[in-house]
């Protein structure tokens, strides 16, 4: 069935990567697929840690993952990777023209996805950026970070065009990770905006100083931090065709 799946795939114009339960093989490959099937067998099980690599692979990165086998193996992985981040689920047996169909409709959306503007979000509090995510992800594509260490890693393998990027985190604050964003010569370049729970003065001057493309209060309104986002990127693309 693996073998059948593959060939189809590549008769359908797909570039197809055969890889084993390995993070290794994962990462190697990562980069250059937008679609993960997940061909359900005995050694699932086995490879908790590359469930839960998924998982996070699937939640920074938004990778469209598909899950073929029974109800009860999507049972069975729930606590590792849980079956809302499935794009869709095949029962066995499959049917084959409807999964090449359903992929099919995924790479145009894909490509859809493709030509909007990219966010990294950056905060500590996993809840906030949840939120953040939620209000963005129908106009951008977003990514998330947890730390400033995440963003960097995260940002040697992903482009983005612009960051929000907590002023307020602890260990790392915001100043060091703006420090190390200005030191990575894939970074350096990338507009950042901070976000700030303080609207005191003294913080909104330790802010300025460091000529970020803006800040934001953590207390804004979806509808205030689309109109700002939009706002920056027509002034973005202003610059660009006047030369400034």
């Amino acid at each position: 069935m693996v073998n059948a799946l593959v060939q189809n795939m590549n008769q359908n114009g797909f570039e197809v990567h055969e890889i084993s339960y390995q993070i290794k093989e994962i990462e190697k490959y990562q980069a250059d697929v937008d679609q993960i099937v997940i061909y359900a067998d005995f050694k699932m099980l086995e490879n908790q840690g590359v469930l839960i690599y998924l998982k996070d692979l699937c939640i920074e990165e938004g990778r469209i993952l598909i899950f073929i086998g029974s109800k009860e193996q999507r049972d069975d992985i729930e606590p590792f990777l849980p079956s809302h981040l499935f794009t869709e689920f095949f029962e066995r047996p499959l049917d084959m023209n409807l999964f090449i169909e359903k992929l099919l409709s995924f790479s145009d959306k894909h490509e859809e996805e493709q030509r909007k503007k990219s966010i990294l979000l950056v905060d500590d509090d996993v809840s906030f950026l949840q939120i953040l995510k939620e209000w963005l992800k129908d106009d951008y594509r977003v990514g998330m970070a947890k730390s400033g260490m995440q963003a960097i890693t995260w940002l040697a393998r992903n482009n983005v065009d612009l960051i929000l990027l907590d002023f307020d985190m602890p260990v790392t604050n915001g100043l060091k990770v703006f420090e190390m964003l200005r030191s990575e010569d894939y970074s350096k370049d990338i507009p950042v905006m901070f976000l700030t729970g303080k609207s005191d003065k003294e913080t909104i001057l330790r802010v300025m100083t460091l000529k970020p493309a803006g800040y934001m209060l953590k207390d804004i309104s979806r509808t205030q931090l689309l109109t700002n986002l939009n706002n920056f990127f027509i002034r973005q693309r202003y610059d660009t065709i006047s030369g400034q």
